[in-house]
């Protein structure tokens, strides 16, 4: 059970060369694009960019905190801003607004 627990903590995809991989993502591209159409394809590209960063922003955090073995910094709430006027304030006249009416004027 122990050997487990230990063999989590090492890297598993460190066993295969570089090469390796580019010839995986190779003949995984080829066979998508001949089952999929343009836009399945721009889709699933889109898809795994988002993917791909996502892993890299996950990875950097944690080495961060693996190297100083500091508590991360708790994630702000998001502020939400308002975006629209109650509907009280609207009746108050500084918030009404201005019309300007258009004069045209003759040619003499």
């Amino acid at each position: 059970m122990n050997d487990k627990c230990n063999d989590k903590n090492k890297p598993r995809l460190c066993k295969f060369g570089y090469v390796d991989y580019i010839v995986l993502a190779s003949t995984i591209s080829i066979a998508l694009a001949e089952e999929f159409d343009t836009q399945d394809l721009s889709i699933l590209a889109s898809f795994f960019a988002v993917l791909s960063d996502e892993l890299a922003l996950i990875s950097s955090v944690e080495a961060c905190f693996s190297e100083d073995d500091s508590e991360p910094v708790p994630s702000p709430i998001p502020d939400v801003a308002i975006t629209n006027i109650p509907t009280k304030k609207i009746r108050n006249k500084s918030y009404k607004r201005k019309v300007y009416k258009k004069v045209k004027r003759k040619n003499t």
